[in-house]
């Protein structure tokens, strides 16, 4: 099956973006910038100022949250710690703010249509109504072209009509009531925090998607903190223009529409056709926001229909008070998620910093996201390690892998998150191989899913049953503790278990999809890998016998108990029909190195046999054939995801492996 293309955004699209989730009615017709600025004169600009830097600030914070933790939740990207239920209720609460975002613009859409034709306003909030609808069916993709092509013009086209209105011969209008504020931002520091703290609530979703879709981790935070200063640009031109004539600013509900028919009949055509992109514009980004909450499904499609509907009969209290009244109130409540959102990004980065994985420590290939993965498919590991990904069937749920002890508590918050609002339990666990980076959780995953069944081979039971293994599991443990500042955490490996004992070829069935066990010796004696078959694709979990990719050009060898087995594993895995391969302690290879990766890896794997044989044959003993290894295959960088001591023991089982064959 075709895959659609991967959405890659640039710094400057996703300044589009951002700037789109705000840009709408309110802000380009100017009823929003004259109530909460223009009206209070010279303190409104200063408050301009404040804002634009807020923007910028919270907007990278969403940028590095996403960005980190790989979603677009929105309660994942505002609660600190993750707690399911507060993930949940706030999730839930944004979903509905975003909703009340269409109120509004459904209104502007009927105000517009109001005040340039005289026709009745149920016609515009109708037609916002039904163009949101149409495009919200579609795809991210086609939320990004709208933002892609009108943005651009919009921001053009607010700044020119602003200057033209600045530099013009304006007449006064004569003051016959006094201009007072809403009673409920009444002063000019209350009105920018009201501002910014409700608009934050429309930004954070589209804000987060925008960021996850973006090329680099840099594109999404330069692209956030630069949509940020395009708002600020823009609402100290607005402002500026507006207090041209303060009473006219007041009583219009589309002030900066007003003022573009003053400059000219065919000026104020053209921005009312931009005003209308703009409604549009942020109507969608911000609806989509709030069917991000909604559940897949064959009813999906009928309650985003149902609440367009609903959001427009709300709307016909009018635009003015839609701004006036419901606009500050989501402010307040939109203090409480500014709190959570600042609390939330300085845990990510401490987090970040403490684990010490980074980007660095993988080249990425060109254009592609290793962590992108494909439905149905959710990544929810805790730290270094292997991967920990959720298969969420179509009736029950696996998990592949669930790595190292220390990020245990990280982990189990990160599948919490997901199964909770899945509403769903923890079915299966699928093991790789005993090693304590790919199963080392597995005790405080039983825990808490006592009910999970543990899947994997005769040979992993055996493990288990082991005091040596055991004891070995709980000392890398505890030495990949130490190295990751991981705290207040028992490193144990009492509890290990194997329920279901897989034989080559086994089927897991959880629902239409099945999951295929396919016995992959080499790097250990109980390594499999697994085929998840779906409607849309087949998806290889390749096991460590076949390496562990790092970039385009660097695999490394990960055999620890036969060469002659990796070999024929490599082979086993290049016969079968596969979309996608997730790597070990990678992620997902692009689907273009399908062809080439098992070729690739079989190379790589007797690079390093050669490397060993070699060494021997110059009569060197294990230690110095040790040190060639690290000196070839050792790298600052592979730190990032792998313990000295465990790549220490790991090369001295090689090294025997290779001196018992070829005595």
């Amino acid at each position: 099956m075709a895959q659609k293309p991967k959405v890659n955004l640039n710094f400057f699209n996703v300044a589009l973006m951002f700037v789109g989730a705000i840009m709408g009615a309110g802000f380009a017709s100017g009823r929003e910038i004259w109530q909460f600025f223009g009206l209070f004169g010279k303190n409104g600009l200063v408050g301009v100022a404040l804002v634009a830097v807020l923007f910028v600030i919270l907007g990278v914070m969403t940028a590095y949250i996403a960005k980190s933790l790989d979603t677009n939740e929105m309660g994942r990207i505002i609660v600190p710690g993750n707690n399911p239920r507060m993930v949940n209720f706030v999730s839930s609460f944004m979903a509905f703010i975003l909703f009340t975002v269409l109120i509004n613009m459904t209104a502007a859409g009927g105000a517009l249509f109001h005040q340039v034709f005289g026709i009745n306003s149920l016609i515009g909030g109708i037609l916002i109504a039904v163009l949101v609808v149409i495009t919200v069916l579609g795809d991210f993709e086609r939320i990004s072209h709208v933002f892609r092509y009108i943005m651009p013009v919009l921001f053009i086209a607010v700044i020119s009509v602003s200057i033209m209105v600045i530099i013009s011969d304006i007449k006064i209008t004569p003051v016959t009531e006094e201009i007072v504020p809403s009673p409920i931002a009444g002063n000019w520091i209350l009105a920018a925090f009201l501002y910014i703290s409700y608009n934050i609530l429309a930004m954070i979703p589209i804000a987060a998607t925008a960021s996850i879709k973006a090329k680099s981790h840099r594109a999404a935070l330069i692209g956030s903190g630069l949509g940020g200063v395009f708002l600020g640009i823009l609402a100290f031109v607005i402002v500026s223009a507006l207090q041209k004539d303060p009473y006219f600013a007041q009583v219009q509900d589309m002030p900066m529409l007003a003022y573009s028919m003053r400059v000219s009949k065919v000026i104020g055509f053209a921005y009312t056709v931009l005003l209308f992109a703009a409604i549009y514009s942020s109507a969608t980004s911000n609806f989509y926001g709030y069917t991000t909450k909604l559940k897949d499904g064959p009813k999906k499609k009928k309650i985003i229909i149902i609440s367009a509907a609903v959001a427009f009969v709300l709307g016909l209290i009018g635009f003015k008070n839609v701004v006036a009244y419901m606009f500050p109130i989501e402010g307040y409540l939109g203090f409480v998620i500014i709190a959570m959102i600042v609390v939330n990004f300085f845990k990510v980065m401490s987090e970040n910093k403490s684990k010490g994985v980074e980007a660095s420590a993988f080249e990425n290939f060109p254009g592609h996201d290793r962590l992108d993965l494909p439905k149905p498919l959710v990544r929810v590991t805790g730290g270094a390690g292997g991967e920990a990904i959720l298969i969420l069937g179509s009736e029950k749920t696996a998990m592949y892998d669930c790595g190292m002890a220390c990020f245990s508590d990280k982990l189990i918050r990160n599948i919490q998150a997901v199964l909770e609002v899945e509403n769903r339990t923890l079915d299966y666990l699928l093991m790789s191989h005993t090693h304590y980076d790919h199963i080392g959780a597995l005790p405080y995953i039983i825990k808490q899913w006592p009910e999970v069944k543990v899947c994997g081979s005769r040979k992993a039971r055996d493990v288990f049953a082991s005091r040596g293994a055991a004891e070995t599991m709980e000392r890398l443990g505890n030495v990949a503790k130490i190295q990751y500042n991981c705290k207040n955490i028992e490193i144990t490996a009492k509890g290990l278990r194997v329920d279901l004992i897989l034989s080559d070829g086994d089927v897991i069935d959880i629902g239409r999809e099945k999951i295929t066990a396919i016995e992959t010796k080499g790097h250990t004696d109980c390594s499999f890998s697994y085929l998840l078959k779906t409607d849309d694709n087949n998806i290889l979990f390749a096991s460590e016998s076949t390496g562990v990719v790092t970039g385009p050009d660097n695999i490394y060898p990960s055999v620890l108990k036969s060469y002659d087995e990796a070999f024929e594993s490599i082979e086993k895995l290049r016969k079968l029909n596969i979309d996608y391969i997730m790597i070990p302690h990678y992620g997902v290879l692009p689907q273009q190195e399908n062809a080439v990766f098992f070729e690739k890896a079989a190379a790589a794997i007797n690079d390093e046999r050669q490397l060993i044989l070699k060494g021997f044959e110059k009569g060197l003993d294990s230690d110095e054939i040790m040190e060639l290894h690290q000196n070839r295959y050792w790298s600052e960088s592979r730190r990032k995801h792998q313990p000295f001591d465990a790549y220490r023991l790991n090369t001295e089982i090689t090294v025997n492996m290779v001196k018992k064959n070829i005595l």
